[in-house]
Order: C-alpha cells, then sequence, then structure tokens
C-alpha cells in the first residue's frame, strides 16, 4: 500500500515529530488480517492527544495492502489533525 509512508509522513509534519506509537500490545491474526492494540500520542495545532486505538492490517503478499485505524475518541484525533 504505497499510502501508507505518505500518511505517517504528513502525521510527523503536522506533529512536528511528535506523533508516536507509544505501547503496542496485543497482536492477533486472522488470515491475512493483523489487528494490534495499541496507545498513540503526539502534540499539534496547539493540542495534545493521548489515547488507545486499534490497527487492522491486511498483509498479502508480505506487503500492507489496506488499513483500517480505530481511535477511542475519533472527534478529539480529528480535532488533533485540524479536520
Amino acid at each position: 500500500m504505497a499510502a501508507v509512508g505518505p500518511m505517517l509522513g504528513a502525521m510527523m509534519e503536522v506533529s512536528k515529530g511528535t506523533f508516536a506509537i507509544t505501547r503496542a500490545d496485543h497482536y492477533m491474526a486472522n488470515g491475512d488480517w493483523v489487528a494490534i492494540t495499541l496507545e498513540f500520542a503526539g502534540e499539534a495545532n496547539g493540542r495534545t492527544m493521548k489515547q488507545a486505538g486499534v490497527d487492522l492490517i491486511r498483509i498479502d503478499g508480505g506487503k500492507i495492502v489496506e488499513v483500517k485505524l480505530f481511535s477511542s475518541d475519533p472527534a478529539q484525533e480529528d480535532a488533533f489533525w485540524g479536520q
């Protein structure tokens, strides 16, 4: 999935390098899907954010081909990224 690199680059640019996955606890696989429970944090646009989430990643041929991101507070995350 070519869009993952640019997406992460944009997140680092907006957060001036502060965005980070601060914890990744459980990795659960089912076929070509992997679910990861995690926490992420950062500072951007005068706001701070720290929350839990789940990343759902589909892998095909050893490459990430699809990503779905779930956060515990979508409204806070949207405000953080300026959306």
